[in-house]
């Protein structure tokens, strides 16, 4: 079976690569520009299995290599980033993805295809995690833009494509570097033996979930993709439990024995106090997928690679 994975060079895109080689399929890895250490660290540059192409345009891509199963992952994830360059998180997160779409929609075969969107649509969540049924409010650039594509892919189902659409939480593991996430930033204050520094008190709710679960749920997402009651939903992937980001750092310096080292935190950014998680209860429901790792293993996991760097 032939999967194209758009922005395999990413942290999710390496990883979901490698399982899939590992498992014996051909991938072909999309990427705008060369391989990430990550990608390369993983061996994937010298996998047989893995044709790297680099090359802007995906909906070309796709036209040319039509899969059997198509993985959209590309796009741009910095919320940062995002709100400096509105116009290139438009063209990036939304214009691409439904022009990808349109490619699918004229193949002779439709491939089965998970299009990777984000729990940020909900906005903040109070005290509950979000549901899908919850309202969507989405105000920044990179949500709006998400967004767009979010509902761009559940729009081209109704032409009966198996198009299904993951809203992932924050999804860490091993090989993470966008230090603007809490979990990358701690890692990185560890290994310079620094203090975690978290802002708006420490109070942000998030809820993390281990690489290794998030592509579990993204391929069976894809298996199921052509069926009623999957076909044009969305789906929540995202961890429980939901903790604060002081929690999250506390746990960590637990897990790689820094005692020495105390989070300091800040209270002077009122809006990083915000409550954002989400439920993947719809997902366990409708196809039994189930989180395995817990916070605990998955850090030890990534103490390990760390140390065998």
């Amino acid at each position: 079976m032939s999967v194209l994975v758009t922005g395999a060079s990413g942290f999710v895109g390496s990883w979901l690569t490698r399982a899939l080689a590992d498992d014996g399929y051909r991938v072909v890895a999309q990427m705008r520009r060369p391989p990430s250490t990550l990608f390369n660290r993983l061996g994937l540059d010298a996998q047989p299995l893995v044709e790297v192409v680099i090359d802007h345009d995906i909906a070309e891509v796709a036209r040319r290599c039509r899969p059997e199963t198509l993985f959209h992952l590309a796009g741009m994830s910095q919320v940062g980033y995002a709100r400096e360059n509105p116009l290139l998180a438009f063209e990036t997160n939304a214009r691409q993805t439904w022009q990808l779409l349109d490619v699918v929609r004229n193949m002779p075969v439709s491939p089965r295809t998970v299009v990777a969107s984000t729990d940020a649509l909900y906005g903040e969540t109070g005290h509950a995690p979000a549901t899908e049924a919850h309202a969507l409010d989405a105000l920044g650039p990179y949500e709006v833009s998400k967004l767009m594509a979010d509902a761009a892919a559940r729009a081209y189902a109704q032409f009966g494509l198996p198009v299904v659409v993951a809203r992932l939480g924050n999804v860490y593991g091993y090989g993470d570097e966008n230090q603007a996430r809490i979990l990358p930033g701690t890692l990185d204050a560890i290994r310079h033996g620094r203090a975690p520094r978290l802002r708006g008190g420490g109070r942000a709710v998030r809820s993390l979930l281990h690489v290794d679960d998030c592509i579990a749920a993204l391929r069976l997402l894809a298996e199921h993709a052509a069926e009623p009651g999957v076909r044009g939903e969305a789906f929540n992937v995202s961890g429980e439990p939901a903790m604060t980001t002081h929690a999250i750092a506390r746990l960590t310096l637990d897990v790689f024995g820094r005692d020495d080292l105390e989070p300091e935190i800040s209270d002077d950014a009122p809006g990083e106090t915000s409550r954002r998680f989400s439920s993947s209860a719809r997902l366990r429901e409708t196809l039994g997928w189930n989180q395995k790792i817990s916070m605990t293993e998955g850090l030890s996991r990534i103490k390990k690679a760390m140390e065998a760097e």
